[in-house]
């Protein structure tokens, strides 16, 4: 019988060969000639493709995933492997190489019972006592690493027999891991690029309702010095009045005290006289302007334009209420979301912008309502101011509401006068319910209210 002998790991000719490359392992070439015979089953030295293919699948229970496996196991397209050829490929292999540590971590993770992996480092269990591992009779399971519960005997030689046939296990725990972190990842980075483009939307619209805000605050400022000019041009001309009457009050006591009076001196009736002609001359020059202007304005119109100045003014009042109180919504509900918007868990909230954006359009609402009023007004104290001049007489400056309602219809039947007053009262009041409507704010979220101005400070906002 010829040997040939070239080194550990290299060919031989025959199986006497073979157990001279392994006369210092020859514990684990008979391993291997037992998971040999375990293979072949029909007995004939040397193992098919069809006995690695049920190997697997009813002994090392493979369902799918083991062509690569047994792809190792034939290599080269080697569809009969005999004992030598199992041998020198065991000696090639990865396992054989395995340290301790790297057999207690192939223990731990692939086998997993880590209960054992001090017993491995005691007994220093390396790859290349992995085929002892696997035979059928477990020997060296049980009497030199003492372990005795069955099931784990079982389980540690199957996946010794599996890494010592067909090469290492797939490392499909890392993999995971990976996969793992990947997404942990990726999800951290989406919720952080998410949050920052929702804080900068939400600083955006912050910004974009502080502008209107701001010009809201600029246009209810400029309604107020309006209101205030026109408060001190009616008080201006109540002084006015209130001197022309003290003065001509003066006058007639002068007129009447120089009719009674007899002793004055001659300097005072002079200076009497004098203003007396003074005045007659300002009346006799009144009244020929007065002829030259050839016509006269009847004497019930000043009451009837009174009367419709009153009307309008009570509507104007009733759309300046309301959007006095739309604008205090809209300040509120700002306030509300400034606040809530503020704390720390609103910052990483997605509000969303839906919010922001009721917030917003209400806000330019009460803006657009606070304009229309004041676009109003100043319609309102230019006209009125036109028809007093053209007219030449009061109109703003009257009794009230009620007395000229009283004046006007007094003289009028009761069915009559009752028919033209509901008649006016309905009107009014379908008026009233489009202004209202007309500047209700649109969302209905928030509620306010400012106190509105009197009616009698109402009437002289007309005079500038």
């Amino acid at each position: 019988m010829v040997k040939t002998v070239e080194g550990r790991g290299e060919n031989c000719n025959d199986d006497i060969a073979c157990l001279t490359i392994a006369r210092n392992d020859l514990q684990g070439l008979e391993a291997i000639k037992s998971l040999h015979r375990q293979l072949d089953d029909d007995a004939n030295g040397n193992v098919d493709l069809s006995e690695s293919d049920e190997f697997l699948r009813e002994e090392l229970k493979y369902e799918q995933g083991y062509e690569k496996r047994q792809k190792a196991f034939h290599r080269n397209d080697d569809m009969h492997i005999s004992v030598r050829e199992l041998w020198e490929a065991w000696l090639r292999s990865e396992v054989h190489n395995w340290t301790v540590e790297q057999t207690t971590e192939w223990l731990a993770s692939n086998v997993e019972l880590p209960q054992y992996i001090p017993t491995f480092i005691h007994h220093r269990v390396t790859g290349a006592l992995l085929p002892r591992l696997a035979v059928s009779n477990m020997q060296y399971l049980t009497s030199v690493l003492g372990i005795k519960d069955p099931i784990h005997k079982q389980k540690i030689q199957l996946k010794a027999m599996d890494v010592v046939l067909f090469g290492p296990p797939k490392d499909g725990t890392h993999h995971v891991k990976d996969l793992v972190l990947v997404t942990l990842l990726v999800s951290a980075l989406t919720g952080c690029w998410y949050a920052y483009t929702q804080n900068k939307s939400s600083k955006r619209h912050l910004r974009r309702m502080m502008k209107d805000m701001e010009s809201l605050h600029k246009a209810e400022q400029k309604l107020e010095n309006l209101q205030k000019e026109l408060e001190q041009a009616r008080l201006d001309q109540e002084n006015v009045a209130t001197e022309k009457q003290n003065l001509e009050r003066r006058l007639a006591q002068e007129c009447n005290t120089s009719e009674l009076r007899t002793s004055y001196s001659d300097l005072e009736v002079s200076q009497l006289k004098t203003e007396i002609e003074t005045l007659r001359n300002e009346l006799a020059r009144a009244e020929g302007e007065l002829q030259d202007r050839c016509w006269a304005p009847p004497p019930g119109l000043q009451q009837w334009l009174q009367l419709t100045h009153e009307i309008e003014n009570k509507s104007y009042i009733k759309k300046k209420i309301a959007a006095e109180k739309q604008l205090q919504q809209a300040r509120d509900a700002c306030e509300k979301l400034r606040k809530k918007r503020s704390s720390l868990v609103g910052a990483f909230v997605s509000t969303h912008g839906r919010s922001i954006d009721d917030v917003d359009k209400s806000i330019v609402e009460a803006r657009t309502a606070l304009n229309d009023v004041t676009q109003e007004l100043q319609e309102r104290v230019h006209r009125w101011k036109q028809i007093e001049i053209l007219c030449g007489f009061n109109i703003i400056n009257n009794n009230g509401l009620q007395y000229l309602e009283s004046v006007l219809y007094r003289n009028t039947s009761n069915g009559r006068s009752f028919g033209l007053r509901s008649r006016m009262g309905s009107s009014q009041d379908d008026l009233d319910d489009d202004t209202c409507s007309l500047y209700s704010p649109s969302s209905g979220k928030t509620a306010g209210n400012n106190t509105p101005d009197t009616d009698d400070s109402s009437r002289g906002e007309a005079w500038e």
